[in-house]
């Protein structure tokens, strides 16, 4: 998401960094001029985003709908201009009825209160009524703040009881893994509807170019400005080759057939009981001026068992790609240990950075609480290759936290033409320098290291090379269990190993008896039994066979 005319990239030397002989760039403002009317959901703006070719593991028919399928939710009536929180809510939801699960209809409403400005004058800087930018759900979900129930958070909740239900209403599931999609390609989008039951689209609306008769759109206007965009969130979950290009409007009608099938917000009266057909052909379908369209991929059942470690909850909103000399960077977040979740099981970060290869460190802090740039004591806890641009999450080797801080370092190194950058938290302006997002970075959350240089803090990165007193936060996040909470981890010694699957077959074959406490986390899979499976899964996991980069991913 580029809100800021990009910066010429830092060539960092050793010798000149934070030195008076280094000029440094300042930030300059690129004005986008949006002045959308108050009817606009989604608000576009200059994003410099792409994003990830699928393959598909099987041949895709012609036609295919989700809905079909029962993969999709009720159709919904958004209230204000919250089309970007229905439709990726929506897309959640059938991700979820793929993969089985037994879903009911999430909050919208609740993300929207959410994303707005802070008490502290941070956040998105906007109104619960007010437009709003697809990268709020990004941030929503991948810092699990959410999906809470429709029922513990109606639409009809005012943001005056935000605090009182956004404590009471339970998180449903945990977001880890989200793939941006490279929409020029339609067997990118038709593989992710096929293989995750949707996918979060965006296109603009001219209510001229409907053809309510035959519920289809096509705009072939060209030239549009950002600012003349009247952006629209929706559910992609279904295509036709075969859609006839005479169903569109007659004032526009495509060159070819063939239209993907999408699920509205505007109640189940408008359209095909709340869905519609978009020409593969329309101009602005998945328009980068929007963002990002994405598809989840990796969702598990929210536990209170475990917590997420983050330094912030809005999600990337830019990249941090500013030092270009390097081959190898490590980008590393220090986090306070709460309530003594003590064992870390996964990372998850956002990079665009596919193809690049990983490493993920587990890194000693100073006295200070700095990370060590003794690079021979950093603990290597998980590595691999970048399949896919988005939200990852990696799963490591388990290891227990000691003392009151720990440091997670995400060592990104360039292969194949890729680059090394990661998420940042980062501020964003439109039309003028006005904010519309400030992050609550603080010093000693974030550091990068170049090469063997001392890590430098991301505050003092930001003020000294960029004169910029707000600054990041790396987008780097760790997803803890207390020990003996680890899913299992029979016999409680805060990593799984064989002897756990091994203990779960004794225990089947009535050979040994486990403890109350030693079942809850003996059912792995959560189906409140323990059975064979249960073991097979903790063997999977040794074998580093569970992991979250599919085979679609180029």
């Amino acid at each position: 998401m580029k809100f800021l005319t990009k910066l010429l990239p830092l060539v960092l030397a050793v010798t000149l960094i934070f030195s008076s002989a280094f000029t440094a760039f300042s930030a300059q403002i690129d004005e986008v001029k949006v002045k959308a009317s108050t009817d606009v959901s989604l608000l576009a703006g200059d994003f410099e985003v792409s994003g990830t070719k699928l393959n598909s593991k099987e041949s895709l028919p012609s036609y295919y709908s989700s809905r079909d399928e029962g993969l999709t939710t009720s159709v919904k009536n958004q209230l204000y201009n919250t089309c970007w929180a229905y439709g990726s809510t929506a897309t959640l939801e059938s991700f979820l009825k793929k993969s089985g699960e037994d879903v009911s209809d999430f909050s919208p409403m609740h993300m929207n209160h959410w994303g707005t400005t802070r008490e502290d004058g941070t956040g998105w800087i906007r109104d619960f009524y007010s437009g709003g930018y697809s990268y709020i759900s990004l941030g929503y979900f991948s810092s699990w703040q959410g999906p809470r129930l429709e029922s513990d958070y109606p639409q009809q909740t005012s943001i005056a009881d935000f605090s009182l239900l956004d404590t009471s209403a339970k998180k449903q599931y945990s977001v880890n893994s989200i793939v941006y999609l490279d929409t020029k390609d339609v067997q990118t989008v038709k593989t992710a509807v096929y293989s995750y039951g949707a996918a979060v689209g965006n296109y603009h609306v001219n209510e001229a170019y409907y053809n309510s008769d035959t519920y289809a759109y096509y705009c072939n206007i060209e030239g549009l400005t950002t600012a003349q965009l009247n952006g629209h969130c929706i559910s992609v979950v279904g295509w036709d080759d075969n859609f006839p290009k005479e169903s569109f409007s007659e004032i526009a009608q495509p060159e070819n057939n063939g239209a993907w099938l999408c699920k509205n917000s505007w109640g189940d009266a408008w359209g095909d009981n709340g869905y519609f057909w978009i020409s593969y052909e329309d101009l602005y379908m998945f328009d980068t001026k929007f963002g990002h369209s994405y598809s989840f991929t990796g969702v598990e059942p929210y536990r209170d068992t475990k917590k997420l470690y983050q330094n912030e909850v809005d999600g990337a909103t830019y990249t941090f790609d500013y030092i270009e000399n390097y081959d190898t960077l490590t980008y590393v977040n220090v986090f306070d240990v709460e309530d003594g979740y003590d064992v870390i099981e996964k990372v998850n970060f956002e990079s665009t950075s596919q193809g690049a290869s990983y490493i993920i460190y587990n890194i000693p802090l100073t006295a200070d609480g700095v990370p060590t740039p003794r690079q021979s004591n950093w603990v290597e806890i998980g590595s691999g290759t970048l399949n896919y641009q988005g939200y990852h999450s990696i799963d490591t080797k388990d290891f227990s936290v000691d003392g009151t801080q720990f440091a997670i370092g995400v060592q990104l190194t360039k292969t194949n033409g890729s680059t090394n950058s990661i998420g940042i938290d980062e501020w964003l302006t439109v039309g003028g320098g006005n904010y519309i997002f400030i992050p609550q970075s603080q010093k000693g959350m974030s550091y990068v290291v170049c090469g063997n240089t001392q890590p430098i803090d991301l505050m003092d990165f930001y003020k000294e090379m960029l004169d910029d007193e707000i600054g990041a936060t790396f987008v780097i996040k760790a997803v803890s269990s207390k020990t003996g909470s680890i899913l299992g981890d029979v016999d409680f010694d805060g990593r799984l190993s064989i002897f756990d699957a091994t203990s779960i077959q004794l225990h089947l074959a009535l050979i040994e008896v486990l403890s109350p406490d030693q079942q809850k986390v003996a059912d792995v899979d959560g189906d409140g039994v323990i059975s064979i499976f249960d073991a097979t899964l903790i063997q999977c996991e040794l074998a580093e066979l569970d992991n979250n980069d599919s085979d679609d991913f180029e």
